[in-house]
């Protein structure tokens, strides 16, 4: 099907739905869900963004701003997970365990605000990635139109350039507690060493980063083509510096670059030993 059938597959979808709650990140999926559900249905349209310590600060901002821009009504809410002993532990249902939570708390704003149905903007390519989340939002009846009609990443970058929205380019991004690796416990103290790191490294110019807590080890991840930008003497040894101000006593950079979901990646070796051990 082509990507112009997509859209008008999603409006009609949208349509049917005849008032919605967005689950609204800021990233470009969320955007261009928000963007066409504005256009579909105006103001039987609310954007709902979670906060709290796992999210980065400055992704609150931008989305205030969107929304504004896009004349939608947006209202915010305490995700409330590191009062959640078991996200706190950060077991491998961490993921879950915070969908859950969110998705929860997104029915109870659909009910202040009167949306018939509460949305969200995965899209069809997360189908194939580690998205317990996924799960969640299916067990607690949350659509998500983007992955119904098949739209996939790229294209959902190709439709928001072409209607002109800022998110169009923008990197992926994903809670902070996912730069911690599973049996390690998440604190706030934490998240915040990693936000603060990730900041330093945007303000040096990287968009795509992330900053992998091991400890006393932050791990850094950047695009393939930055790698050598990052190893240069006069950043390196600034990026060293702050690290290190911010209580971490080793800094490596990982030469594989950025990926989506390396934290997991531990999820399949152990799959592996496991089948071994069978």
């Amino acid at each position: 099907m082509a990507t112009s059938d997509k859209l008008r597959h999603l409006m009609g979808i949208l349509a049917a739905m005849r008032s919605v709650l967005v689950a609204f990140s800021g990233g470009a999926d969320s955007a261009l869900l928000l963007k066409v559900a504005a256009d579909v249905l105006g103001g039987a349209v609310t954007a709902a963004t979670a906060t709290g310590e796992i999210y980065a600060r400055r992704e609150l901002e931008q989305v205030r701003l969107l929304a504004k821009e896009l004349g939608v009504r947006h209202v915010t809410f305490a995700g409330g997970q590191m009062k959640e002993a078991m996200f706190a532990a950060n077991t491998m249902d961490r993921c879950y365990c915070c969908a859950r939570l969110v998705c929860g708390r997104l029915l109870e704003e659909a009910a202040k605000v009167g949306a018939a149905v509460v949305v969200n903007g995965t899209n069809y390519d997360d189908v194939s990635d580690y998205r317990p989340g996924m799960r969640a939002a299916r067990e607690l009846g949350i659509r998500s139109p983007l992955r119904e009609v098949r739209l996939g990443k790229e294209e959902v970058r190709e439709v928001s350039k072409e209607l002109g929205l800022p998110t169009w380019d923008k990197p992926s991004d994903s809670c902070l507690a996912t730069r911690v690796p599973f049996g390690v416990e998440i604190t706030v103290e934490r998240l915040a060493r990693i936000e603060r790191c990730e900041e330093f490294l945007r303000e040096l110019g990287f968009g795509q980063v992330r900053v992998r807590d091991n400890g006393d080890t932050a791990r850094i991840e950047v695009p393939r083509g930055d790698i050598a930008l990052v190893a240069e003497k006069e950043i390196s040894a600034s990026v060293v510096r702050r690290f290190k101000a911010l209580g971490y006593t080793y800094v490596s950079l990982d030469l594989e670059g950025y990926r989506t979901g390396s934290m997991s990646e531990v999820l399949g070796q152990r799959r592996k030993v496991g089948q071994r051990e069978d």
